[in-house]
């Protein structure tokens, strides 16, 4: 196997870093790739580029957001070229299987595409009637220089549900991805700079956060921090940047539960259920990890997903029917298998799974068997905690008010799944749901236009939509007066 070797990428060139890091894989152990692991002087430099080009404001900043869009637009002809090799990039990095990590880049492509709309009609206002001789003008400006820190589990599409919105509206941005899968991120930076985007524009540092991430977060010539990954670094971000009043993003944690009503489509919410719990082995922060079953129909349900979490095939990277692949490392998956461990301890009826897989060819990576857990309760810690594996935690209801108590009883509120035929009941729900988003009769489906972001301690913010440009916008009001001044101001001293 052909090891990828990278250098950090800025002010629009290769950036030599003695130190490397190594990436090996997690579903067979051998090495894919060789990452800069970078000191305070590369960070800089990534800064002071990022900061030189948008302060040179006919660079990118200030040009016109129909320039913008066209070099986006030439910037997504070259990812829509390349999506074979940065699917395989992820797939292997991540230990993904290679058909879902297609699909995620054709998805980051595409937001990508409506990103670059957007830059044609960044809103404004007129305010015109504060009198004849005043004018008003309320107009958005691109925040500035963005750090932008990236987690390991889909690095394209955490990415681009903030770099094309942030580049729409003209900022500059300096890139942290995660230490375990930059192959990606590097490849379509190296892309931007063939597509046009000028030099200083898109800045990629690897390496650890503890040198990277926390030199952006505390940056005085970074303007935000736009973080994907967990509630608790989340929060120690939130908390430094706040020492400069540093605008924040945050996509953070979540919980999600899939309310299953007796009169929903039972076929319908089975796949929504199976595909919510094993997607990306469940390494996902909107992954459905709780399901609430109402009583009535509680036994045949969880009898016909455990026949189909049973057919679920693992397997590697490049396997083209796998449905499940490795976890991201070994010390995650001792940490998956603990939780499960916890759900035995606590009580919890375990259904299926439980347990490293390690035949099949499988013994060199990090694979869990999907995972059912029934009568769980509110307080068992799989019903509380974010697992970040193929764990599914099984609760039952009653009523339509104990299914909501139950889906909000929780700290996080990123998103949650309803599934009935009763559209007045699937209304009411969702409003009473405490998330930012809710998928009615389906989930994990959305639409580039639809803003994705958390309440509670899910985040701070959004993504994707127009609120996924404004993120990037100062708003400024300016006062004009117009012709020659008739009289003092109203505050003027008489002499």
């Amino acid at each position: 196997m052909d090891v990828r070797e990278y250098e950090n990428w800025i002010d629009g060139a290769w950036a030599k870093c003695d130190r490397k890091v190594e990436r090996k894989s997690p579903a067979h152990g051998e090495l894919l790739a060789r990452f800069a692991q970078s000191d305070e002087n590369a960070v800089n430099a990534a800064i002071e580029g990022a900061r030189k080009a948008f302060d040179n404001r006919s660079v990118w900043s200030a040009i016109p957001g129909a320039e913008r869009a066209k070099a986006l637009g030439r910037w997504v002809d070259l990812l829509t070229r390349e999506i074979d090799r940065l699917a395989l990039i992820e797939a292997e990095e991540v230990g993904k299987p290679i058909r879902f990590a297609k699909a995620e880049v054709e998805w980051s492509i595409e937001l990508a595409r409506y990103a670059a709309a957007l830059a044609w009609q960044i809103p404004g206002d007129l305010v015109s009637n504060i009198g004849d001789a005043n004018l008003g003008l309320v107009t958005r400006e691109p925040r500035g220089v963005i750090g932008m820190i990236t987690p390991w589990n889909f690095p394209l599409v955490t990415l681009f549900q903030k770099l094309p919105f942030a580049l729409a509206a003209g900022c500059t941005v300096v890139i942290k991805p995660s230490e375990l899968t930059s192959g990606s991120t590097l490849e379509i930076a190296r892309l931007a700079k063939e597509a046009g985007i000028p030099d200083g524009v898109i800045n990629v540092v690897t390496g650890s956060g503890r040198t990277v991430g926390e030199m952006l977060t505390g940056h005085r010539k970074v303007d935000m921090i736009s973080f994907t990954g967990s509630t608790a670094v989340g929060i120690r971000i939130a908390q430094r940047a706040a020492e400069q009043v540093k605008r924040v993003g945050l996509e953070l944690g979540g919980k999600a539960a899939n309310i299953v009503f007796a009169d929903a489509d039972i076929d319908a919410a089975l796949d929504g259920i199976l595909l919510g719990y094993v997607l990306n082995q469940g390494e996902e922060c909107v992954q459905g990890t709780r399901l609430l079953v109402e009583d009535s129909v509680a036994d045949s349900f969880l009898e016909k997903l455990v026949e189909r979490s049973k057919k679920i095939r693992l397997g590697l990277p490049t396997d083209e029917k796998a449905d499940v692949g490795a976890l991201i490392h070994e010390k995650h998956m001792e940490q998956v298998l603990s939780y499960i461990q916890s759900g035995i301890d606590e009580g919890a009826t375990l259904l299926l799974g439980g347990k490293r897989v390690t035949d099949n060819g499988l013994g060199k990576g990090f694979y869990v068997a999907p995972t059912i857990f029934s009568d769980v309760t509110p307080d068992m810690t799989i019903f509380r905690e974010e697992i970040f594996g193929p764990v599914l935690a099984v609760t039952r209801f009653a009523s339509v008010d104990e299914a909501i108590a139950l889906a909000n009883d929780t700290n996080y509120g990123l998103g949650n799944g309803v599934w009935t035929k009763d559209i007045d009941k699937a209304i009411r729900v969702s409003r009473e749901l405490r998330s930012g988003t809710v998928y009615v009769n389906t989930f994990l489906e959305t639409a580039v236009q639809l803003p994705f972001g958390g309440f509670k301690e899910s985040g701070i913010g959004r993504e994707n939509g127009q609120d996924g440009l404004l993120e990037f916008t100062e708003v400024k009001s300016t006062f004009i007066k117009l012709g020659q001044r008739q009289q003092a101001l109203p505050h003027t001293l008489a002499n």
